[in-house]
């Protein structure tokens, strides 16, 4: 059976952004959607991540699809890889890997990086990234890199930041599109 999961970034959380919007919307059409807090900033770590994700590991099969924002794109790729796990289909909004930029996230999200990104093809075939040439965190090479590596199709805009609340997005018309 298809359902969802959600999944947002460091120093985040499942009520920000258009993360609410888009769980009330996949609910309407009476899908299931798992819209879980990860420990962050206190606590983060792929180990800690890995274990709240655990916790639903008999919700996900081959038709499951989550929606990843910022670190959330890359825990996931490293989760399907660490353990195995085929999903249906991943879209990542703003994802990168291994790329420090600020040091407060730094210190954190260094243990989401994962050194075989190239490998997530294996787990999940059909993936949509998401990004912007304005992102005010992630360089634009690394984002291209990251959507390149995880072999997906490219979903460019111009202006939308880091597609978050302060860039506008407290709803996400076109992200359901590709759902």
């Amino acid at each position: 059976m298809k359902n969802y999961f959600i999944i947002h970034g460091t120093f985040g959380h499942n009520k920000e952004n258009w993360f609410p919007w888009l769980e009330n919307q996949l609910k309407s059409k009476g899908f299931e959607v798992y819209n879980l807090n990860y420990p962050t900033p206190e606590n983060q770590n792929f180990e800690n991540w890995a274990n709240v994700l655990n916790q639903y590991k008999d919700k996900i099969n081959n038709e499951t699809i989550f929606i990843c924002h910022s670190i959330g794109c890359v825990f996931l790729a490293k989760y399907c890889i660490n353990y195995k796990c085929k999903i249906g289909k991943a879209i990542f909004v703003s994802g990168c890997n291994n790329h420090f930029f600020i040091p407060e996230f730094d210190k954190i999200n260094k243990y989401m990086y994962t050194d075989n990104l190239v490998e997530f093809k294996k787990y999940c075939k059909d993936v949509v990234c998401f990004y912007s040439k304005n992102d005010p965190y992630i360089p634009l090479n690394k984002l291209i890199e990251f959507a390149d590596l995880v072999n997906s199709e490219h979903v460019v805009y111009e202006n939308a930041g880091h597609f978050n609340e302060k860039a506008g997005f407290i709803t996400f018309e076109d992200i359901l599109k590709y759902l």
